[in-house]
């Protein structure tokens, strides 16, 4: 006798969903990327000095880590499933990858070890922060609002 229920495969709504968007990697790299850009806007529009005081602080450095680990996390278990669009998307998805999770270990060294967030305003002028606002932040933005997966 042959039964056509489908007890056996069982799945969690909830789960199937989470799998199915990628474990929202998009929405967390998202989240990350615009955490960024205020930052680096703030910076720019009240320069260096007040930056320190008001927002790079090691709470909103906690802060920003918090969707970047999971993003990074996310991204990388998630990254065979995504579907992209033509090669520039593919290049350019996985430099946001790659730049999401290579600032995972530089903004643990820099809380943990170090211990002082303004290594980050004097690492870089200002020249870096109208780069990543003019070019990288908005190039990946539009990528990762294009992420698809396969089921």
């Amino acid at each position: 006798m042959v039964t056509t229920t489908n007890v056996v495969e069982r799945k969690s709504p909830f789960r199937d969903t989470y799998r199915r968007h990628g474990y929202f990697f998009k929405e967390a790299a998202i989240l990350t990327i615009l955490m960024g850009f205020g930052l680096h806007l703030y910076r720019v529009i009240f320069g260096d000095e007040l930056t320190l005081q008001y927002v790079v602080t090691p709470e909103s450095d906690m802060l920003l880590m918090i969707p970047m680990t999971y993003a990074a996390i996310t991204g990388i278990l998630g990254y065979r499933r995504m579907v992209f669009a033509n090669r520039p998307h593919r290049v350019s998805l996985t430099a946001a990858l790659v730049y999401i999770s290579a600032s995972v270990p530089l903004h643990l060294y820099v809380l943990f070890v170090l211990g002082d967030v303004s290594f980050y305003v004097h690492m870089a002028g200002y020249w870096f922060s109208y780069l990543l606002l003019a070019v990288v932040y908005p190039m990946f933005l539009i990528m990762l609002s294009k992420v698809k997966y396969e089921d």
